[in-house]
């Protein structure tokens, strides 16, 4: 069982993930990736580390409306197809980070994906805390902010 407490108010949702926050796996086994699916956990280690595969809907940077952001660092590394991240600083400037096979980053902005080729097209493990908070927000709430700077 996956625990998830989910908080909502206004235009803001709040997601804690805490443990357990990812399936009970055999060791020393081959693992079952599910997909085509945004998301799945795969498995973690308490109190350190989970991972998951992340394969997005979306198939352009332009169908995005909601991005989120941890209260944790999230490495990606694509591992199949294609696949970006459109990025947004706390500033409000948008990012389009376009993935490498095999060439990791570390995300600490805002964020969300997508598969220019189709969705669920590409492909990309992610690590992350095995409890940790999500902050949903809409990408215009997000481009606000970095009006009202001006």
């Amino acid at each position: 069982m996956i625990s998830r407490k989910v908080i909502e108010g206004g235009s803001v949702k709040i997601v804690k993930t805490r443990y357990p926050s990812f399936p009970r796996v055999e060791t020393d086994k081959l693992l079952n990736i599910k997909m085509p699916k945004r998301w799945q956990v795969l498995c973690g280690d308490r109190k350190h580390y989970r991972i998951g595969v992340y394969s997005p809907e979306f198939t352009s940077e332009r169908e995005i409306k909601v991005l989120e952001k941890h209260s944790c660092d999230e490495f990606f590394m694509l591992i199949d197809g294609s696949m970006s991240l459109l990025l947004i600083d706390d500033r409000g400037k948008e990012k389009v980070l376009r993935l490498k096979p095999l060439k990791p980053v570390f995300v600490r902005d805002w964020h969300n994906g997508f598969c220019e080729k189709g969705k669920f097209t590409g492909m990309a493990i992610v690590v992350e805390r095995d409890e940790f908070t999500t902050i949903y927000r809409t990408r215009d709430e997000l481009s606000k902010k970095k009006r009202s700077q001006k």
